[in-house]
């Protein structure tokens, strides 16, 4: 879904510039979460995240090389079983999103998924508005259950 340039506007207006803050540091004094492990820069390898539960391992493979700042890219989205290997199919609704935690803010987009013939999917709509620290969130939903696969991603100059 397409939307407007004014959240964007506003989030410059904020102050939610490409630096993003020291850590141990936050704005209400509070200890900051602990620094995320060096993540990529992101050159069309495929990342890899298993979920939190430990039920499917999120293959995510960008289909431009680098990724870039402020534009649509698409990637293909791959969800496999970590014990045999085997394409994970249990599952009702999955969806791919990015968030920038540091800032406490995501995409401002949705993202569409189309299946492939291969048994992955194509995530088209993806969009990194600014450079630093991004992680995608690949969920699945099994009835009431759910589930998260979480892929560090670092966005450079």
């Amino acid at each position: 879904m397409s939307r407007s340039i004014l959240p964007l506007l506003a989030l410059a207006a904020l102050g939610c510039g490409p630096g993003e803050p020291d850590a141990g540091s936050t704005s209400s004094g509070a200890a900051a979460p602990a620094p995320h492990p060096a993540s990529p820069e992101v050159r069309g390898d495929t990342l890899e995240g298993l979920s939190s539960g430990g039920a499917f391992l999120a293959r995510v493979t960008p289909l431009v090389d680098p990724i870039p700042m402020n534009e649509a890219f698409g990637v293909l989205l791959s969800l496999v079983d970590p014990d045999s290997g085997e394409p994970f199919v249990d599952y009702d609704e999955v969806s791919i999103d990015a968030r920038m935690p540091a800032h406490k803010h995501g995409m401002l987009r949705d993202v569409g998924l189309t299946p492939q013939d291969d048994g992955s999917m194509r995530a088209d709509g993806l969009l990194l508005h600014m450079y630093g620290h991004w992680e995608l969130h690949v969920d699945i939903r099994k009835g009431a259950l759910f589930e998260r696969a979480q892929i560090s991603v670092r966005l450079q100059y």
